[in-house]
């Protein structure tokens, strides 16, 4: 079919067609912040859509190059990879994984939830229940990986990135975690870190560029942050982290800031517990050296035990219960990390931490000066990202839902979206206000991306590319046409 202009041409040479940062999960490091451009205020279905599209059932993001946009779904027995026109939003292919392993998951986690990234012509997607896969811009396969199958109770959820030429993927699961480093030419691994002092986890590193002639991968997981060299090596870890970590860092200049938020981790349910040599010796009746729930006091047993006994087998053994153990005295904060230090830095590069209204899910965003934080109930708190005091706390009333996705910035705004499909656009500053809340109709668990004044969102079905020039009308193929030739 013969499609019609669907912007002003103006628009489409100098804002959709321009070249995007946001090639990764939130964009430019995954910070989350762009500025690219006038972004709207007002959008929803039929309202100010440059395009929209059908998609198969998936909760990963967007990511973006110059003329494609890519992510990546499921349907029936298939995990694919689509890429789309950025122009018109049109599939242009869209491929599936050699196979597909069904694995255990949270009922809110999905098959399709790491975000892909892409180098600017190749794209790289991550599956748990496959592993990684990668295609050319025409989609053409050009290396896969299969992994796993994985120990993680809630399913995967970390997402891919390219540092120093390397394609990097976080595997932390509940038995052998590690970390991979792969040539993204030919999928060869060029390392392989392992992590089995963390469990089950779904953040996506960030890169700390200091200027000295080598970068830093960094990676949150349970009870500690560490970075990394490019070869893999350890260059600083820092205790303090919750158990279960969900949300992203983001940096600022030499700060680290990041939010974790977990059952169990607030003050109240902590819970000092013996070694497991002392309970070994006092309620191992058995005498075989693992606790069964009937030998742990009932006081003290885990209230989720499938997710702590890790192998399966019915009982603890001395790693499962230090885990445990760690858990119950871990502690939820959002808190700031001086960094550029050198082996253990918890006690010299700690700089503040808050511990009030934390989002569960989303990342905080970092925005002209200003630490946002989202939680579910719509509650909005800012953070003087120098000194983590509190500088405004508000709830978005038209938005009262569960958020997890994260928050996004750019052109003076913050966009929040529940979970619910409810999308608050904040005018962006210590004592922010809400200048919209647009209903999309939909759930939303995706997190938006930004591109040259496009905004793309991704709803249960849907995908929008919304932008303040966008009149639209009815059309075919799952696109939203204009009625009008453009002048």
């Amino acid at each position: 079919m013969q499609l019609m202009k669907l912007v002003p041409a103006a628009l489409l040479a100098s804002s959709l067609l321009a070249a995007s940062d946001w090639t990764r999960f939130r964009g430019p490091n995954g910070s989350g912040v762009t500025e690219a451009g006038p972004l709207p205020v007002v959008f929803g279905p039929g309202t100010n859509v440059l395009w929209e599209t059908d998609l198969p059932p998936g909760k990963s993001s967007p990511v973006l190059t110059e003329h494609r946009l890519f992510l990546t779904a499921h349907e029936g027995d298939k995990l694919l990879t689509l890429a789309l026109d950025r122009r018109t939003g049109r599939e242009i292919w869209r491929r599936a994984a050699p196979s597909r392993r069904l694995e255990s998951m949270h009922r809110l986690n999905n098959e399709a939830s790491s975000t892909p990234v892409t180098d600017g012509t190749n794209v790289y997607a991550f599956f748990g229940g496959y592993g990684l896969v990668a295609y050319g811009p025409e989609g053409d396969e050009r290396w896969t990986l299969p992994l796993g199958p994985f120990t993680n109770f809630h399913g995967m959820g970390s997402s891919p990135i390219l540092a120093d030429g390397k394609l990097i993927l976080v595997c932390d699961q509940d038995l052998d975690a590690y970390m991979l480093a792969l040539d993204p030419a030919n999928g060869e691994i060029l390392w392989k870190r392992s992590r089995t002092d963390f469990v089950h986890g779904f953040s996506t590193p960030v890169v700390f560029d200091p200027g000295e002639g080598g970068i830093e991968i960094i990676v949150p997981g349970s009870y500690r942050m560490t970075s990394y060299s490019p070869q893999g090596k350890e260059i600083w870890r820092l205790d303090g982290l919750t158990y279960q970590v969900k949300s992203g860092p983001v940096i600022g200049g030499d700060r680290l800031f990041f939010s974790g938020w977990a059952i169990g981790g607030e003050a109240a349910a902590r819970l000092e517990l013996p070694s497991f040599e002392e309970m070994r010796q006092r309620f191992d009746t058995n005498g075989d050296s693992e606790l069964t729930k009937q030998e742990i006091p009932e006081g003290w047993l885990p209230g989720s035990w499938e997710m702590h006994d890790r192998n399966k087998n019915g009982t603890m053994n001395a790693r499962d219960w230090a885990h445990y153990r760690a858990r119950r005295v871990s502690e939820n904060a959002c808190m700031a990390i001086r960094l550029g230090g050198r082996g253990d830095v918890t006690q010299s590069h700690m700089l503040w931490r808050h511990q009030k209204s934390l989002p569960e899910v989303p990342s905080p965003v970092l925005y002209r000066g200003v630490l946002y934080l989202v939680r579910n109930g719509g509650i909005v708190t800012t953070l003087d990202p120098a000194s983590g005091q509190v500088l405004k706390q508000g709830r978005l009333r038209d938005a009262l839902e569960g958020y997890y996705a994260s928050p996004v910035a750019g052109d003076g705004k913050v966009y929040m979206i529940s979970d619910a499909g409810k999308a608050v656009v904040i005018e962006a500053g210590a004592d922010w206000k809400v200048l919209r809340t647009n209903d999309l109709g939909e759930d939303v668990y995706a997190t938006p991306a930004i591109g040259a004044g496009c905004l793309y969102i991704r709803t249960a079905s849907r995908l929008y590319c919304f932008g303040e020039q966008g009149r639209i009308a009815s059309g075919t193929d799952g696109l939203r046409l204009l009625a009008e030739q453009a002048p």
